[in-house]
């Protein structure tokens, strides 16, 4: 063996005998401590992967029930929630878009006085003229408006997104609907089923990377029909795992 060869197998030695080092993922508690030593008290709303967050001083005056936590106590509410997330109530809450409502009453809780919905659609307009859809399951809402109805009626209604503290395991910040308005039943066919909904989030899609999006008019496409059908096959099929 010459040189050379005995040089390169003392290399390759080398390389196996050595053991990565160690790769250190920071956990949610320590990637949460270095977002509040950088936005704490910063007055912003800031888009994290905990969710939006309100950094105001007063951010906690708006959550039901939580107004008299402290500010530290306010942001460990928000973090002990960042698994329970309702992101269409957030993005619409922060949006403030103007919202409709349709879902199936599931079942009454006549002894804490409150009705559950299997799942609310959520119809919205944001302020720039924009239009936004989405869905949450299991949503629970006072049961006074709601007294005249049975369960398995679909209704439509208008209300107020907000948010409130939950208690019941530990103290976390959720997102609801109250005030509700212009309550009035609709069959269950006119409520979206999830391939209606995910059309829509796919035509949205669509319309975002269309070389016409500047162009439509009212709401019309002027985009080749062909074209678009296909993408919206292709699109669909691929988000549903049919390719």
């Amino acid at each position: 063996m010459n040189h050379y060869e005995e040089g390169i197998d003392a290399m390759w030695e080398e390389v196996e005998g050595k053991k990565p080092e160690p790769v250190h993922i920071p956990s949610d508690e320590e990637r949460w401590k270095k977002f509040v030593e950088e936005y704490s008290h910063s007055g912003y709303l800031v888009q994290s992967e905990f969710g939006a967050i309100d950094t105001t001083d007063d951010a906690m005056k708006d959550v039901v029930g939580g107004e008299d936590l402290s500010y530290e106590e306010y942001l460990q509410a928000v973090f002990n929630s960042r698994n329970i997330r309702r992101h269409c109530f957030e993005y619409c809450y922060y949006s403030n878009a103007w919202c409709e409502f349709k879902g199936q009453i599931e079942r009454y809780n006549k002894k804490k006085g409150k009705v559950m919905f299997k799942r609310i659609y959520i119809s919205g307009g944001l302020m720039d003229g924009d239009c936004y859809e989405g869905k949450e399951d299991h949503v629970w809402m006072d049961i006074e408006p709601f007294e005249e109805y049975q369960e398995g009626d679909c209704l439509s209604f208008g209300g107020e997104i907000y948010r409130y503290l939950k208690t019941r395991h530990g103290k976390q910040i959720s997102f609801g609907i109250r005030k509700p308005y212009d309550i009035s039943k609709v069959e269950a066919y006119e409520l979206p089923n999830d391939d209606d909904m995910l059309m829509q989030a796919v035509d949205q899609m669509i319309c975002e990377v269309c070389m016409f999006n500047e162009h439509c008019y009212m709401g019309m496409c002027i985009a080749n029909n062909e074209w678009r059908d296909e993408m919206r096959k292709t699109i669909f099929n691929a988000a549903k795992g049919n390719v």
